[in-house]
């Protein structure tokens, strides 16, 4: 049988990829033209392992079934990732891989997830971007011909293109992360990004000024003097890297030896190129919480006759914390950090936080 893939037709949209790494809104279109060319109803592209699904590029046809694929934990019992040691060894798997005739109607991933969004073969061209392992996945319909051994070789001309494209939106990243770093450090506000393993990417000058015995890199990741608070911060680092954009975390205090502790706030970052091949994907935003504008501790005790845990939770009120994170910060318990806040605000005659913040954003030590 002769091949379903369309050479020349290919080529022209492989050539495409480097428009789309330039130009984000293209991809749809590019991988709408790579699914023709190689006589598939359609096309994405994920991570090989740890798939998430903000981290998956597909034609706009192929939506409602990622919807599902994650929805109902299809991700984690994909038939198809048993082939993914002949892929690595290879670069290319294809249906005749992985699968026999009777796993097609056996096989529930087949059968109850594939069937029911009409799609059945499939081809997986494996490239790399920077040690992470990625795959373009090419999936044909119930009524079409499986890929073959003829069009494994030509798939596999597919990588360089691939890993090219991969390769300059990272760049890109990594150069949008470098002017962000720059914009954090004229706002005198210290920044450490991480990609969405946790691993740090970048410091700005203001970051990296806070490096010391007590604080430092290590591994890629972040020590801290008590590992606790290291600890915490990894692990809302990865729940940012996988959860909506606009998810809130409580900050996370870093204690240091004979200084005023650093308070961390952790977000996902936004704007960039698929989160599948971002550079970064999370900003750890820190205060010193020692160098910080506005009233003193000693000043706000002797002006409104607060105890000292009460100008601490004052001064974390001024920074904009919220009573949760009073609470994570300060070791308390959520209502006892609650009962500080309306002592704090008896004791200066305000009602709201705002009010608060006005009022002592006017003192000057």
């Amino acid at each position: 049988m002769a091949s379903q893939i369309n050479i020349s037709e290919l080529e022209r949209a492989l050539g495409r990829l480097i428009d789309s790494a330039l130009m984000p809104d293209q991809w749809e279109s590019t991988l709408e033209a790579i699914s023709r060319a190689t006589g598939s109803i359609g096309t994405h592209i994920m991570p090989v392992r740890g798939k998430f699904e903000a981290g998956v590029l597909t034609t706009p046809n192929f939506l409602e079934a990622f919807d599902v694929y994650f929805s109902e934990g299809w991700y984690k019992r994909d038939f198809r990732e048993r082939g993914l040691q002949i892929g690595l060894t290879k670069g290319v798997v294809i249906e005749h891989d992985i699968a026999t005739s009777s796993d097609f109607t056996r096989q529930a991933f087949y059968a109850d997830f594939l069937a029911r969004f009409g799609m059945r073969y499939s081809a997986m061209v494996l490239f790399q971007a920077r040690g992470t392992t990625l795959s373009i996945n090419l999936q044909r319909g119930i009524h079409d011909a499986p890929f073959d051994r003829d069009d494994e070789t030509l798939l596999l001309g597919m990588q360089s293109s691939l890993a090219s494209a991969a390769e300059l939106v990272r760049t890109l990243d990594a150069a949008k992360v470098g002017g962000m770093g720059e914009a954090f450090d004229m706002t005198a506000a210290a920044a450490i990004f991480f990609d969405r393993k946790g691993r740090i990417t970048h410091l700005n000058a203001r970051a990296e000024g806070l490096l010391d015995d007590d604080i430092r890199i290590a591994g890629g990741e972040l020590s801290t003097l008590k590992q606790s608070e290291a600890a915490q911060l990894q692990r809302q680092v990865l729940s940012a890297a996988d959860g909506a954009l606009f998810i809130e975390l409580p900050a996370v205090r870093i204690t240091r030896t004979g200084k005023p502790p650093l308070l961390a706030r952790v977000q996902k970052l936004q704007g960039f190129a698929a989160d599948l091949f971002s550079h970064s994907s999370v900003v750890a935003l820190i205060t010193d919480l020692g160098e910080r504008d506005g009233p003193s501790i000693e000043l706000l005790r002797s002006t409104f006759a607060l105890t000292p845990q009460e100008a601490t939770v004052a001064r974390l009120l001024l920074d904009g914390s919220s009573p949760r994170e009073i609470a994570t910060i300060c070791g308390l318990q959520y209502e006892t950090a609650r009962g500080y806040v309306k002592r704090v605000l008896s004791k200066t005659g305000t009602q709201r936080q705002a009010q608060l913040i006005a009022l002592l954003s006017g003192l000057r030590s």
